[in-house]
């Protein structure tokens, strides 16, 4: 029982930043990737609409919980800028004629690290997050999650 909500609770941490779809199924579709461009999605603060909402969360859990989106911001944003500018570089090479497959190979990978980077960053947020949350907001947290989905 304790392995299906921890198995839960991960899946649906994982739906929430938006990143299990690239993780489980990778676009294999070159330009659908080269045109993707990620943008920072406007996250809901502690308190307003959003998953967090009806969590009853005490002051201090929303001071912490700011505290630690906060401290990632930074390479997050870090992170996408990269993604960004590697689906370019990926776009040109492409584009021109003097780029080998290997090439064109090397930078797709770099771009599906990346974004494999990002996404581990978002997790980790997710779960120090989890920390945060007593035993009963995780569970509201994880059917949220599932509804969601």
């Amino acid at each position: 029982m304790f392995l299906h909500r921890t198995t839960l609770i991960i899946a649906a941490t994982m739906i929430a930043f938006g990143s299990s779809i690239a993780l489980a199924k990778p676009n294999l579709l070159l330009p659908q990737v080269v045109d993707q461009n990620p943008t920072p999605t406007k996250r809901q603060q502690p308190g307003q609409s959003g998953s967090l909402k009806d969590l009853n969360l005490t002051p201090q859990q929303m001071q912490q919980i700011k505290r630690i989106r906060t401290q990632s911001k930074g390479q997050i944003a870090q992170k996408r800028q990269a993604i960004r500018q590697a689906q370019q570089e990926l776009k040109t090479l492409m584009a021109g004629t003097t780029a080998s497959k290997d090439q064109v190979r090397d930078k797709y990978n770099q771009i599906r690290t990346l974004r494999q980077e990002l996404a581990d960053v978002q997790f980790d947020n997710t779960l120090t997050i989890r920390e945060v949350l007593n035993p009963e907001q995780r569970q509201k947290f994880a059917e949220q999650m599932h509804k969601k989905r």
